[in-house]
């Protein structure tokens, strides 16, 4: 028996190579005999940037940004042979926020854009943008403030937009955009398909997460659709309905934007580049796997993507609203079906429980085959 172990992160509580290895000893624990192979995967979000950097043989080079509250934190992306790779996240992801001060409406990708011109700086041409876990929902403006692009209000004063204020922005001004990106090529990759407005946008999909209040909802959705018409006017860019344009509170969007970035869904991409094709086609059993397992999954997410190489697979999860045949998996084991163990405990125990679930699978799977 040849098994494959790709899961992605389990965000919050296991990195996708903690959760391989988890899944890796319950399968053992079962079939002492089976040839296993772990290949953490990801999607564009958190965690794909040190995949690609490896996968590109690029260098980790450590910076100093403007985190999401404008305070300054060390970023690091990979740089090397005219290439670099940046994660959205090490400039403004959620995590540098504690959970009370969170909230979309005063956070800024400002850090992001200052990692985009230190590559450009030192001669990087190629540039792979990975979006996602972002603690923003300024749709780029941030960034674009950092690359040269100027906000003006009305009344003339510039600004640095966060998602608070886009609805104050009365002009962009590209005059001193920065010269490099003009002879840049950037892919964008994004983990989720979602437009840039409307119910599945970045607003209602994502905001709440990242600490907006309800109440701020319509506020918000607001402020995106009149920078967006911005977008139009100022810059001749229709982005709101790209796949993706809503990724990481609007990042796809500004990308495309201010950038002139393609946006690529990011878990094939990923999963080419690492090898991923390669090993499944030789692999008898697949097990994947991703925090939550929802609807959110068949929009580009890890597991999906795994299951779309046509292998039998295994998905693993902490919770899931989806049932295994909707998503042509073999089996969902979910940690919300224990009893007895609240969240929390999951989270803290999550590979000890995963290692166990895995186990229980494995030796089903081989009483019902004798």
């Amino acid at each position: 028996m040849r098994v494959l172990i790709c899961p992605d992160k389990f965000k919050g509580s296991l990195s996708a190579r903690a959760a391989a290895t988890a899944i890796a000893r319950g399968v053992r624990a079962a079939w002492p005999e089976a040839e296993i192979t772990r290949l953490p995967l990801a999607d564009g979000g958190e965690g794909s940037m040190e995949l690609l950097g490896k996968a590109y043989g690029l260098k980790a080079r450590r910076v100093r940004v403007a985190g999401p509250l404008r305070r300054p934190i060390d970023a690091a992306y990979y740089l090397g042979n005219g290439r670099a790779v940046i994660e959205s996240a090490a400039a403004c992801g959620l995590y540098h926020i504690p959970p009370p001060r969170r909230n979309p409406e005063n956070t800024t990708t400002i850090g992001v854009g200052s990692m985009i011109d230190d590559a450009l700086a030192r001669g990087a041409r190629q540039l792979s943008l990975l979006i996602g876990g972002t603690s923003t929902s300024d749709c780029g403006a941030g960034m674009a403030a950092a690359l040269g692009y100027r906000f003006y209000t009305a009344q003339g004063y510039e600004i640095v937009p966060m998602a608070g204020s886009l609805r104050h922005v009365a002009r962009i001004d590209v005059t001193d955009r920065h010269p490099g990106l003009q002879e840049a090529r950037i892919t964008v990759l994004c983990d989720v398909d979602n437009p840039l407005l409307g119910p599945t946008g970045a607003t209602y999909t994502y905001a709440r997460q990242k600490g907006a209040a309800e109440d701020r909802l319509d506020h918000l959705e607001e402020g995106m659709h009149h920078f967006n018409e911005l977008l139009r006017r100022d810059l001749g860019q229709d982005v709101a309905d790209l796949a993706g344009a809503g990724a990481a509170g609007g990042l796809g969007a500004g990308a495309v934007a201010f950038l002139g970035a393609e946006l690529q869904k990011g878990a094939p991409v990923i999963l080419n580049e690492i090898g991923f094709p390669k090993a499944a086609a030789r692999a008898d059993l697949l097990f994947t796997g991703e925090g939550s397992i929802d609807r959110q999954t068949e929009r580009g997410k890890v597991v999906s993507e795994v299951i779309g190489a046509g292998r039998p697979t295994v998905a693993v999860c902490g919770r899931s609203t989806v049932a295994a045949e909707d998503l042509g998996a073999l089996a969902i084991l979910s940690l919300d079906g224990l009893e007895g163990i609240s969240t929390n405990e999951k989270m803290v125990r999550a590979a000890e429980l995963i290692e166990a679930e895995v186990f229980k699978y494995c030796r089903q799977r081989t009483e019902h085959t004798q």
